[in-house]
């Protein structure tokens, strides 16, 4: 027997909800690795960045800490001698203009290029010298900072990051003769952060592109991961459905055997013994029974994995011809068993289809509802239309679902509570059928219930395009 697995991954609805949480559990395993991976680069990136400008500002501020004694002497001298030098130009109130470490310094030569690189002035920078008064003395450079210095400034300095600018303000001291250290002024060096946030915001677009090409290539390794796991299951649950449907269709034979040599004896009760004539009943219900079972595996089996050929099928179904024909059928057992039977039906009503099989589908609900309705109560199947679908509900005041049953109510097999159970003639395949078939017909079946008050089906189900 040759297994389409394929098919049976894409069709089965069952196996669609399964290859569904197996991918999403994969990608969101991968998704949380891969962001947390990318978050740890990036983070690491800025840390580095961040570092080698900090390494640079200290560096910068630790050899101008060196001249701190000279920059404040020949500063003096000059602040006492407006003649000392031509750049020694004054402010109105008569305090000396701030003036470049070159012009101070111009008497000693090399002084400058001895502290800074030869690439200083190429790089958006700057150096300043504060005594400790915190008055400006003199810079060097071109970039600095328009702010004043912090309030409070630690002996190892203190870095502030503001107006696209980063400062590192160090903080320079002389040893006394008793070998206490005293505070002689403030360095504070400047440095365009504008370079770094730029390269900070081409690592994240960067970053953010990998990781939706990430994302895109472990979707497609995800999906194909998934499918090949998925395959040993698709087979064992391709090769147990073609067991079930060809033990049924074997049964079906010595069934109908049974059936008719049965029924050929009760034909003739002269034969049969008085204390036999229960036993054979007892046969011929059991016989029926099995025959119903054997019929639904059979219809379990041709529904599962074989949308795509049933659909090719399928034509125009008007559902409120269904629903009514049913409802003239159930009408009868509604009576008898004294209970209100109730529509609310929409005309011209069509859905894309097998008649067969959706009267098969309502009149279990129907049926189920009718079932487990005590008398005196009321079963109504309503319709109404949405944009997309046709939702058909059947509602019962009967004896509800508990809570912790609502779950499984529509597994193959599956008996509810003893409240449940006196229903000698079903199979517990009902519900599950229900649901195969409206899954088959691309739709589902929902369900609200509350035990002591009834329950309420819904079935949503494609509607008919408009032509």
């Amino acid at each position: 027997m040759a297994l389409d697995i394929d098919s049976t991954l894409t069709s089965n609805p069952q196996f669609r909800k399964l290859r569904l949480r197996l991918l999403l559990s994969f990608l969101g395993v991968l998704v949380a690795i891969l962001g947390a991976g990318m978050a740890a680069a990036y983070q690491a990136v800025v840390y580095g960045l961040n570092r080698q400008m900090d390494d640079h500002l200290l560096s910068l501020a630790s050899s101008s800490a060196h001249t701190m004694d000279i920059v404040k002497h020949e500063y003096e001298e000059l602040e006492s001698n407006e003649h000392y030098r031509p750049y020694g130009k004054r402010n109105p109130d008569g305090a000396l203009l701030p003036m470049t470490l070159a012009q101070l310094m111009e008497k000693y030569e090399g002084t400058v290029s001895s502290i800074f690189p030869d690439n200083f002035h190429y790089a958006p920078q700057g150096v300043e010298w504060y005594d400790e008064t915190r008055r400006l003395l003199i810079r060097e450079g071109s970039l600095f900072a328009d702010w004043a210095l912090p309030e409070t400034i630690a002996p190892a300095g203190v870095t502030i990051t503001q107006q696209g600018i980063r400062t590192f303000t160090l903080p320079t001291y002389i040893l006394k003769q008793d070998g206490e250290p005293l505070m002689t002024g403030y360095i504070r060096v400047s440095h365009s952060s504008a370079s770094l946030e730029t390269e900070l915001r081409y690592l994240g677009w960067g970053l953010g592109l990998g990781y939706v090409v990430a994302l895109g290539l472990t979707a497609i390794g995800g999906t194909w991961l998934t499918a090949q796991s998925l395959k040993p299951i698709a087979s064992s649950f391709e090769q147990l459905k073609q067991f079930t449907a060809d033990a049924a269709h074997e049964l079906r034979s010595p069934l109908t055997i049974i059936k008719a040599s049965i029924a050929l004896v009760q034909n003739h009760p002269e034969r049969v013994h008085p204390t036999d004539a229960q036993k054979l009943a007892t046969a011929a219900s059991a016989c029926d029974q099995m025959a119903r079972l054997v019929e639904d595996l059979l219809l379990l089996a041709r529904l599962d994995g074989k949308t795509a050929t049933m659909a090719q099928e399928w034509r125009a179904v008007p559902i409120d011809e269904v629903l009514e024909d049913m409802m003239e059928m159930a009408d009868i057992e509604a009576s008898q068993r004294k209970i209100n039977l109730k529509s609310h039906l929409l005309p011209e009503i069509s859905v894309l289809g097998d008649a067969e099989q959706l009267k098969r589908l309502f009149t279990n609900l129907l049926g189920n509802a009718l079932q487990y309705t005590p008398e005196g109560g009321t079963v109504t199947v309503a319709m109404k239309q949405l944009s997309e679908e046709i939702v058909v509900s059947v509602q019962d005041t009967g004896i509800g679902i508990s809570p912790e049953h609502l779950p499984l109510i529509f597994d193959r097999f599956w008996r509810a509570d003893q409240a449940r159970t006196h229903r000698e003639e079903g199979t517990g395949m009902g519900l599950a059928i229900a649901r195969t078939i409206a899954q088959a017909h691309g739709g589902d079946i929902t369900v609200i219930s509350q035990l002591g008050k009834g329950s309420h089906f819904q079935v949503q189900l494609p509607a008919t395009p408009s032509s």
